[in-house]
């Protein structure tokens, strides 16, 4: 016997239940590898092979805010980095190389990674700053789009509005699970994306519900009355 699922009640649904918050991100948070391992290394002032992992997580983040890399880019890329590696490995070069690279020795004091540490906690800071002044709402009957310094709004009614959401970018699904919502409403000309939306999974779940709140609301107004007796 299959045991139905249950259905949230509207009545005893919280207010704060009722709604989902949504902070669009800029693509300089994925830098977030390059500012941890700064403050590590302005802790330790490693010598130079730690400034060559310096360099290559550095290269690595502007990768990934350099290209857009979806499935197909992605597998490409991973073939591409084996075909290089068995390739040098079949010539026999492979030593040669990794020595090439690890006699470059890039050295950067400790005041460099202070710096870079420091420069990048304060752009978070303007970042986190931003989205707390430029975020969407969802509630069961409207999504509001607050913005500004001094608070301003655009309110978008849920009836007409379509939401999708997609993974356009597999490596920064990887870093941070982020991914868009993309909302198609009549009262806008183009649809309005909402880039690199943290933990898009679990937001995408909780938008689901409360529309599915709103549905079992609509369900229950629109009931027919049930037939006289007699």
């Amino acid at each position: 016997m299959t045991t139905p699922v249950p259905v949230p009640d509207a009545t005893t649904v919280s207010h704060d239940e009722l709604r989902v918050i949504v902070r669009p991100l800029p693509k300089v948070v994925f830098f977030y590898l390059t500012w941890i391992l700064s403050g590590v290394c302005a802790v330790i002032n490693p010598g130079s092979t730690m400034g060559l992992v310096w360099m290559g997580v550095f290269f690595f983040n502007a990768l990934v805010i350099s290209f857009d890399f979806n499935e197909e880019r992605s597998l490409i890329l991973v073939l591409g980095t084996l075909a290089v590696i068995l390739g040098l490995l079949y010539m026999g070069v492979l030593g040669s190389v990794s020595h090439w690279f690890t006699s470059l020795a890039p050295v950067m004091n400790r005041t460099f990674y202070t710096m870079m540490f420091g420069g990048f906690t304060v752009l978070f800071f303007f970042v986190w700053l931003n989205t707390r002044f430029n975020y969407w709402e969802f509630r069961p009957n409207e999504v509001v789009h607050r913005y500004g310094i001094f608070p301003k709004m655009k309110r978008y009614s849920t009836e007409d509005m379509r939401w999708d959401k997609t993974v356009p970018d597999m490596l920064e699904r990887l870093l941070l699970g982020t991914g868009s919502i993309i909302l198609t409403t009549p009262h806008e000309k183009h649809p309005v994306v909402l880039d690199h939306v943290f933990k898009i999974g679990a937001i995408d779940d909780r938008i689901a519900d409360i529309l599915g709140v709103k549905a079992v609301v609509h369900t229950e107004k629109r009931k027919p009355a049930a037939p006289e007796a007699g």
